[in-house]
């Protein structure tokens, strides 16, 4: 398996940096008596020493570190003991002190119950307001400490730090801060504590926390929150690394990220739950909408502004992120945290008015209430305003459930025959019942376009072109399956008005090999009263199956699977695109987005044209979304024409912050689907239609590696070494076919090559 390994193991670590062998020397185990000298008398010499293996820290590439102890000395000044190793279990002796950071914090009490408390920093300095920002007031933020005269390296991979901290004689000027700000830096030696340690200028990276109760040293049985689980955000984050990629770890970053840390110049609290899901709400955030900004001056006055963030899924779906027993479900996917279900059973103002930024006025629900204590009252189960999970429920996500579509049979499919497709929608909830689609309700309302239902067919399965589709372009044929005829068992049969092409009409161009036949679309759902109606167009899940037409077998071929739909889910959620209609199905999407298709018939119609210069941009799946997730490193915005011209996407860095590492190939795709060299038949991609829009031969195509490879890597550098090496960016499929124009890529990037498998180049951003 190809798999990236970031969730290193620390099973084991301590049992590594033990010596082999017992005490007392000698060459035989203590209690066995040495047996008689060899023939003559002589004594072979003892066996050469070994050295000892030396792992040097700046080329660790995993680090594996552990907190063994951690104790107060009479002046309440912590003493941490560690150890650190390399991913193979070798001591790493030459760790500096400035290779190090060390953080230290109490879990404060929360008047809302035992459940629930704020992490509160020891270690903090006064952030000066003024410089940059709206703000004018300085304020209190956690940092963290390292003293070379703190630090001790024993040369065998363990050390010793005592911090210059004491926890009962603070600066007076940061108390004194403190306490304007309403903070309580008291030692509370009854409370659990928290050491972590941050490890910088080596390739690998750690964040080993320690917990424990100073009152009575207590490692385990205490109380210590735990919301979200790190494994959770690299689902999307991949690894999650913060400040210079160091901070990895979420029991980390709550050590800083607490309440009592404020960004002087934005005024903005950085409390990790009030930031994160700032954040992450971004350009939806009530404040945003209404004209405002969310950003926060970090390292060196930088100004990191959130107020365009576009989340890639509902902010709702809580479980995403933190989750717990209560609350997971058959989420199997997801790390259980202690903590993880306090989102759906404690609601506090920080939490809440993070999103709900409009409501923290003094008049307003959240800003006028004096505390949190009576939230509970009305935010739980059986109150005036239900639970906080009823209250994050995605009605529209839940109704789909009620949708499912089954392909029952297709025929009619050899060329010249008109495609007949047997279907029937059904209910899972519901045994599986059939919708009536000519008058059930929720298929009913066409003339709003709230309800919509079709079978599309495209052709052929090595690389669609859907060639003799009767279109100005090269999308899927659609068929109106609500005008099915009924077959009597709540299953229907539509034909295609068109036939598939056997080279009798123009182009002249038979179709062969396999086809598709997808169902997508929507129905419509009244979340309202008949007085008042909401009716919401629903995405559920699509569907497809392959068909023969002219295969020797008669069995259809399948259209190869590169990309693994569980990755898109994994940030995305739910996959629902083009106005709910084509959801959670990638061979739904690459029936249109194929090499052939590009904007070019909305492009001479946009409302708003782009600013590229193009006649027309491919939207071609392979180059497309590459182009759309790697917007933050392409030299040239990816722009596109959507629906009807009304909107061009201009996907920069303002538009797409991928949150993950974009080499990581198999984030996205199977674990053989982005090698090289490429399956048999995959087609150039067209950047230039031609004079006849209806015929693939005078189009100018882009080679296809050449074309995957640069919708990522587009500049000028990246275009040179593809060309150089045989990638064409105007040819003709024609001449590729034939041998004429030839991509020589695969002699270096193939799978195994030895010299710069893609794989592996890929690889070395991973680290």
């Amino acid at each position: 398996m190809r798999t990236q390994t970031r969730n290193w193991l620390l099973a084991g670590l301590l049992g590594l940096l033990v010596a082999c062998g017992g005490g007392g020397g000698g060459n035989s185990a203590s209690g066995v008596e040495a047996g008689p000298p060899p023939p003559g008398g002589s004594v072979p010499p003892p066996p050469p020493t070994q050295p000892t293996p030396i792992s040097p820290y700046a080329e660790a590439e995993v680090l594996l570190a552990a907190i063994t102890n951690v104790t107060l000395d009479d002046n309440d000044q912590a003493v941490v003991e560690f150890q650190l190793t390399d991913g193979n279990g070798t001591a790493i002796i030459d760790l500096e002190v400035d290779n190090i950071r060390f953080v230290i914090s109490k879990l404060q009490s929360s008047a809302l119950g035992n459940l629930t408390g704020t992490w509160q920093s020891y270690v903090n300095r006064i952030e000066e307001a003024g410089s940059v920002g709206p703000g004018t007031e300085d304020r209190l933020q956690a940092t963290y400490e390292r003293n070379e005269d703190g630090f001790t390296n024993n040369g065998d991979g363990t050390y010793r730090y005592h911090y210059i901290t004491s926890l009962t004689d603070l600066d007076q000027g940061i108390l004194d801060q403190a306490d304007t700000e309403g903070l309580d830096l008291s030692y509370e030696p009854d409370r659990t504590h928290r050491v972590a340690i941050q490890f910088d200028d080596a390739p690998g990276k750690a964040n080993p926390n320690y917990d424990w109760v100073p009152a009575t040293g207590s490692t385990t049985g205490i109380f210590s929150m735990d919301i979200a689980a790190t494994d959770n955000c690299n689902r999307c984050h991949d690894p999650l690394a913060i400040h210079g990629g160091g901070r990895i770890e979420v029991k980390y970053c709550v050590t800083c990220h607490n309440a009592g840390s404020t960004d002087a110049n934005s005024t903005n609290t950085v409390d990790m739950k009030v930031m994160i899901h700032k954040i992450h709400a971004g350009a939806n955030l009530p404040s945003v909408q209404d004209g405002g900004e969310y950003a926060i001056w970090g390292f060196r006055d930088s100004k990191h502004d959130y107020s365009n963030l576009h989340y890639p899924q509902d902010i709702r779906n809580c479980v995403n992120c933190h989750v717990g027993t209560g609350t997971v479900g058959d989420r199997k996917d997801l790390v259980v945290t202690s903590q993880g279900d306090n989102w759906s059973e404690v609601a506090s103002a920080a939490a809440c008015g993070s999103c709900h930024d409009d409501q923290l006025g003094p008049d307003d629900h959240i800003g006028s209430k004096e505390d949190d204590s009576g939230c509970a009252s009305c935010h739980s189960e059986g109150g005036r305003a239900g639970s906080i999970a009823d209250s994050h429920r995605i009605l529209t996500a839940e109704a789909g459930e009620r949708f499912a579509a089954e392909i029952l049979m297709i025929t009619n499919t050899a060329p010249g025959e008109f495609p007949q497709v047997q279907y029937k929608i059904v209910d899972p909830t519901n045994d599986d019942a059939p919708y009536d689609l000519q008058n059930d309700p929720v298929w009913t309302a066409t003339d709003s376009g709230a309800s919509r239902l079709a079978i599309d067919l495209a052709w052929d399965t090595v690389d669609y072109t859907n060639t003799g589709n009767g279109q100005d372009e090269a999308s899927a044929v659609s068929l109106d399956a609500l005008q099915g005829t009924p077959n009597g068992d709540g299953s229907y049969t539509v034909e295609s008005e068109l036939a598939i092409p056997d080279g009798s009409l123009h182009p002249g161009i038979a179709a062969t090999g396999s086809g598709v036949a997808t169902v997508e679309g929507h129905p419509a759902v009244n979340f309202g009263s008949e007085e008042e109606p909401d009716v919401q167009r629903i995405s559920f899940t699509n569907t497809h199956e392959f068909f023969s037409i002219d295969e020797a077998d008669g069995q259809p071929n399948d259209r190869r699977d590169v990309a693994d739909l569980e990755g898109c889910l994994t940030c995305h959620s739910q996959l629902s695109l083009h106005g709910n209609n084509r959801t959670d199905d990638l061979q739904v999407c690459v029936a249109c987005h194929n090499p052939r298709n590009t904007d070019r018939q909305v492009r001479e119609v946009a409302a708003s044209p782009p600013t590229d210069g193009k006649d027309e941009e491919s939207i071609d799946f392979k180059t497309m979304v590459h182009g759309i997730h790697a917007a933050g490193m392409r030299e040239n915005a990816l722009q596109v024409v959507g629906f009807r011209g009304f909107t061009t996407y201009v996907y920069d860095e303002e538009a797409v912050h991928y949150p993950g590492n974009l080499a990581n190939c198999t984030t996205c795709h199977t674990e053989e689907g982005f090698q090289l060299p490429l399956a048999p038949g995959v087609l150039g991609t067209t950047v230039d239609t031609g004079e006849d829009h209806t015929s693939p031969v005078d189009d100018l195509v882009t080679t296809p590696i050449t074309a995957v490879c640069s919708s990522c890597h587009d500049g000028g550098e990246s275009a040179s070494h593809m060309t150089s090496n045989g990638g064409n960016f105007s040819t003709t499929q024609a001449a590729i076919d034939s041998g004429e124009v030839f991509e020589d890529c695969n002699s270096c990037h193939r799978e195994g090559s030895g010299v710069a498998d893609a794989w592996e180049v890929h690889q070395k951003f991973l680290q």
